[in-house]
């Protein structure tokens, strides 16, 4: 009896995991498809044959493309802030963490060709009132996650605490703006001296906390 019992256990535990992985791999196909085909291209019909699905198993996790695309776009908003933590607390000089965190975060999140499969949803979003309004409440949960960061790594000099908010707030607009229009400027060194001059001017407002070595 406990034998079978046991067995019955692992058999849901395999079927649970491999439910998981399947999808996983249509979020990443998901992304994948925003980002090398953009997001007219990307229907579920090629977004199963990408995973290596069954249009069974897509049907099971997302009964539509806007579930599966907004799925999608929380799995990348989740990441995108993540690493900014993970940067945030990498960077050890409390004099530079402003500046350098400007750089990385462009080199590592905002100019990644993943990060364009975002960009793809917030254009499709202008004429789609319901992936906007999905998009908006997903945008302002995972904000709410890394907003704690905020005051646990900077300090205000000439603004307030929701102030220090806003300035991040613009950062990550600014950011977004740039992924957007950064293929159409100049050359790398137009865009590094726009991330130079924006943490210039914010670092005017707040300043690194000393000392901090561990996450919030």
């Amino acid at each position: 009896m406990a034998a079978t019992v046991k067995l019955e256990h692992n058999e849901r535990r395999t079927q649970a995991e491999r439910s998981d992985s399947m999808r996983i791999r249509l979020l990443e196909a998901t992304l994948q498809s925003l980002a090398e085909d953009g997001y007219a291209a990307s229907t579920l019909s090629s977004i199963v044959r990408r995973a290596g699905v069954s249009r069974g198993a897509q049907v099971h996790h997302y009964p539509n493309k806007q579930a599966l695309m907004l799925d999608a776009a929380e799995d990348l908003l989740r990441r995108t802030y993540r690493q900014l933590g993970e940067l945030l607390l990498a960077i050890g000089d409390e004099d530079d963490r402003l500046g350098r965190l400007v750089e990385a975060a462009w080199d590592q999140v905002f100019s990644t060709p993943l990060f364009h499969a975002y960009t793809e949803l917030l254009v499709a979003s202008l004429r789609d009132a319901n992936l906007a309004d999905a998009l908006r409440g997903r945008l302002k949960r995972v904000q709410s996650v890394f907003a704690p960061a905020v005051e646990h790594y900077f300090e205000p000099v000439r603004a307030t605490k929701p102030e220090l908010h806003a300035l991040f707030l613009q950062m990550s607009c600014f950011l977004v703006g740039l992924a957007t229009q950064a293929h159409l400027m100049q050359d790398r060194a137009h865009v590094q001296a726009q991330l130079l001059l924006w943490a210039k001017q914010a670092g005017l407002m707040m300043k690194a906390r000393k000392g901090v070595r561990l996450p919030p």
